[in-house]
């Protein structure tokens, strides 16, 4: 391969990497880009409180509470008893959470206050520009509603 195309094909993973962190900017934001990655890449749902029913040759996913995500491919000559492969990662990194029950109202505003999470270097967070993203549940009779935002 000329030394041109590497860069190139080394530039769009580059981007495609930087596309994925600027789209997650929390962990819920991460698996649900995944997610959507996974289906447009042929992987299917699955249900962890259902039977699987699954095939040789396909690839399968699932999620937990909107912030884990499992993905596996079976392959076409897989045979039950042999071995398999696990490679795992996590998506949560340094940031700052609400604390729970937190909130005060003053001068007109509402405040909130926060705790650090992770092993952040927090003296570089000085200069940086940050943004509230996260998760809201919604409780309603029967079941809830989870929305993120950013």
């Amino acid at each position: 391969m000329a030394k041109q195309e590497q860069n190139c094909e080394g530039s769009s993973v580059v981007s495609d990497l930087i596309n994925f962190l600027n789209a997650s900017p929390t962990a819920f934001h991460a698996v649900d880009e995944a997610k959507k990655r996974l289906q447009n890449a042929g992987y299917e749902p699955v249900s962890e409180r259902e039977d699987w029913k699954l095939e040789a040759g396909k690839k399968y996913f699932f999620t937990r509470n909107y912030s884990t995500i499992v993905a596996f491919a079976i392959g076409k000559k897989y045979v039950a008893g042999n071995g398999f492969h696990i490679v795992g990662a996590h998506t949560d990194s340094p940031c700052l959470k609400l604390k729970p029950v937190s909130k005060v109202a003053k001068g007109g505003y509402l405040e909130v206050g926060v705790q650090t999470y992770g092993g952040g270097l927090w003296h570089t967070w000085f200069d940086r520009d940050l943004t509230i993203a996260g998760r809201v549940i919604v409780r309603e009779e029967k079941d809830g509603s989870v929305f993120l935002f950013t």
